[in-house]
This record gives C-alpha cells, structure tokens and sequence, in this order.
C-alpha cells in the first residue's frame, strides 16, 4: 500500500518543470500532460510563471495542496537537497530521474548515499535515480521523460534499463500486448526489483510480470518475491550476463555487477522464474501467458497448409511437448474430409497442404485437431496469401467452443498481419508472425504448466 501514490498519485509535482522541449524537465511533465493524467499536475520552476496551459510554482513548498507524487527533474547536486522540502510539504513518494550518482564513481556514490538518507529519514518510498520514470495505464499516468500512450493490457514491466525497458515497450505496441504498468527501477537506490515485484503481485491490473534486469546485489529478497509472486502470476525475466564483457558497462550504467550467469540461471529454474534470451523472447513469452491458460499437460498438436514452419517449431521444442498421435475418431473425420488417397501422409504435425487454404477448410481441420482428446494444446499455422483470407472469424469462432490453448502463426507482412493479430488477441488467442516467435509462446505456456505441477506436488 505504501507505493499506491507511486503508481495511483492524485496530486503530481514536477520539480524541475522547463518550457524548453529538449529538456528532461518539460518532457516529464509533457508525458503527464499528454498521457490524460486526471489528476492534479503542479509544475515547479522559480523562474517560470506558466508551462503547458498550467500555472507553475516557484517552490513545492508554496503549493497550496497536498502532493502524492515528487518527480524531481533536476541535476545530480540539487536532487539530494529537495528531499528534506519534499518531506516538508508531506509528499508520499518520490521519482528522482537524474543520472550522476553511483554509476559514475565515488563523488557519485556520496551523493546517492545522501539521498538515501534524507529520504529514508522522511519514510518516502523514492524509485530511481537514473530512472526513466513510471507508467500506469490503469490510471492514465505517464511519468517519463518519453511522452506517448500505450495499448492497455495485463503485462506489467520492471526494466534496470530505460532503453531496454522502451525496446519491450515498442516491441509489445507492435505485438499488440497491452501493457498494465511500466517500471524503471535504474539504480535501485531504496526501490529495489523485489519491492516492485511484491507490489504488482498484489496488483489487479496485472496478470504478467516481465523484467529486464543487469544484475542486483538483493538476490535473495528478489528470489523470495519471486516465489511470493509465482503462484499467482508467471514472472518472465531477461537477465544479462552471458558475456564478462558487459560487466564494467553494466556498473557505469546503472550501478550494479551483473554477477554469474549461471547461479542467476539455476536459482531462477528452482524459484519459478520463466527465462528470456532476448527482449523478443520475452514479449513473445509474455504475450502468451497473458492472453492463456497453462495446457492440462504437454501434448502438442500442430496442424499447418506448409511443413517447413511446423518442422523448425518441433526442432526448437524439442523435449519441452510431446507430440502424440491423433485418435482414430479425428483421423478418420480428417480423412473423410479429404477424400480417397490424399497425396499426403495424415499425422501430426498435420500438413494439409491445399486442403486447407480456404476459411472453411481450415476451420475444420482446426475443430478435428482441438477435440481430440489426447491433444492438449494446438498450434496452427497459415500464411499470407494474395488471393486467400486469413481464416481469422473462423479461428475464433472454433475457439470459442473449446477450452484448450490455442496459438496461431501468420507468417506475413506486418501491416498485413497487425489487423488479424489484434483480432485474434482480443478474443484471447496469441497470433505470432514468425514460427520461431510462436514456439517461445508455447514454451512460456509449457514452463507454466511444469511450474505448477512442481508446487502442487510440493
């Protein structure tokens, strides 16, 4: 409860405030501005009386109103000093944006040390520095420096790195996940990823936590947030390290040591941590979890008009699924669809080649391939074509009449592909554009199904 005027402030002061757009401090409050934030946003400058259409104060002090939320917009040097009248007028929380502190050696060490203390000795919760800010699309807040608006969703993001942490961003807008709140944490001065973590657990807005993270020197609270958090929501984390060579560039950016790779790796798999390469992997994996259930077990079918996509997704599998053979009843439905001897073997993975280029034919093949009864999940893929639709209404339409995950491949263009993905994933199917996308969904969807069995035996 202590960061809801963090991430639900009614009252914001933006101390820092410029009217010049190349500067952080109007950028944090045009971000305010422009995302519709309903609340009440007080601009803070002694040398400018009006920014934006909003009167501006020369001091927070002078502010006749209380103040949730801080978001200090100033250098370095001043930060740490407007603590003590943050405190003074009663703010609940601060977001301190400024670089210069630990990242840069001992003089900025100091400096962040004294900005600890001043706001642990107030009892204000204080996110950054060196953050990019906060977002929470539940409440229309945006406080970045990078003004925009987001697809509203059930992924929730905590990134180390503000250029990481807009890369999943982006990545998600094009997507089409909708993201729910947005965190950078960047040097984890008092704010650290467990505390994060444990909020957005609690959060109703959030159904998946994705992260991107360097390294942390609380490992042990992060793991036990980890394990708070698993039963309730999947945690989906990015973690660099593979390469000593990012060691020194990851201290001088946000502070911290990357650590081994290798303990991070085993002591995610034993906590429940779903893993990520690469923040395409991650924004794969996040969209499907958000969008399905876990599978009732870890047998597979595939049904595509091409092999090729079906093959590259069972060679990136590999011992993750398993990939049964169909039932007589489902063979024999297919068959009979088909006609006498089809010039194809009927399997799965299940190639109906031309059989299922039209909507209805695909429709079919689809419903035999979801009822059978030793599948658990399904894949199906089909590709763009000039002269033949994308079976989209017919997707969901048999979707609808079965409770099984289902995730679709539309190899094509992406403005060809956007409107059906959108279409698709508001009717909660995961549509992916590549194969290799595709079977970082279904991994996500079958780590969690290991993930949960593990703690029920448990």
């Amino acid at each position: 409860m202590r960061l809801n005027p963090l991430f639900y402030p009614e009252s914001v002061a933006v101390i820092g405030a410029s009217n010049t757009p190349d500067k952080v401090g109007f950028n944090c409050l045009e971000s305010i501005v422009y995302g519709g934030f309903r609340g009440k946003i007080y601009p803070v400058h002694p040398r400018y009386d009006e920014i934006l259409g909003l009167d501006v104060y020369p001091d927070i002090i002078e502010i006749d109103d209380d103040i949730d939320l801080a978001i200090i917009a100033l250098n370095q040097y001043s930060t740490a000093e407007i603590v003590d009248s943050c405190a003074e007028k009663g703010v609940r929380a601060i977001i301190s944006i400024a670089g210069g502190f630990r990242e840069v050696g001992e003089e900025g060490r100091e400096l962040e040390k004294k900005l600890v203390e001043r706001a642990r000795a107030h009892g204000i919760p204080l996110l950054g520095p060196n953050t990019l800010g906060i977002i929470n699309t539940d409440h229309d807040f945006y406080a970045t420096f990078y003004p925009m608006r987001l697809k509203k969703g059930n992924i929730s993001v905590i990134s180390q790195s503000g250029g990481v942490g807009l890369s999943i961003i982006y990545k998600m807008m094009d997507e089409g996940a909708g993201i729910n709140k947005w965190v950078g944490v960047g040097n984890r001065a008092i704010l650290d990823f467990s505390d994060i973590l444990r909020y957005l657990a609690r959060d109703d807005g959030t159904d998946v936590i994705a992260i991107f993270m360097e390294g942390t020197e609380r490992v042990r609270d992060f793991l036990n947030a980890v394990r708070e958090a698993v039963p309730r929501k999947p945690v989906v984390v990015y973690k660099i390290g593979r390469s000593k060579k990012v060691e020194f560039p990851a201290l001088t950016h946000t502070g911290s040591s990357v650590g081994d790779q290798r303990t991070y790796e085993g002591a995610f798999r034993q906590y429940g941590v779903i893993q990520a390469g690469s923040v395409r992997e991650l924004v794969a994996k996040s969209k499907a979890l958000a969008l399905c259930q876990a599978p009732e077990g870890r047998r597979l079918a595939i049904f595509t008009i091409s092999a090729g996509p079906s093959l590259t997704v069972l060679d990136a599998l590999g011992n993750l699924c398993e990939i049964p053979e169909f039932s007589q009843s489902t063979l024999e439905r297919i068959r009979e669809r088909m006609g006498d001897n089809p010039p194809l073997v009927i399997k799965n993975p299940l190639d109906v080649a031309a059989f299922g280029f039209l909507p209805d034919d695909f429709k079919f093949f689809l419903s035999a391939v979801l009822s059978d009864p030793g599948v658990d999940m399904v894949l199906a893929i089909t590709i763009q074509h000039k002269n033949w639709r994308f079976p989209t209404p017919e997707i969901i339409e048999v979707a609808r009449s079965h409770s099984k995950p289902l995730i679709i491949c539309y190899p094509a263009e992406n403005d060809v592909v956007k409107p059906e993905m959108e279409r698709l994933q508001m009717n909660g199917i995961p549509c992916y554009s590549t194969p290799e996308d595709s079977v970082w969904g279904l991994s996500a969807l079958l780590e969690l199904e290991r993930i949960r069995k593990r703690m029920d035996k448990s």
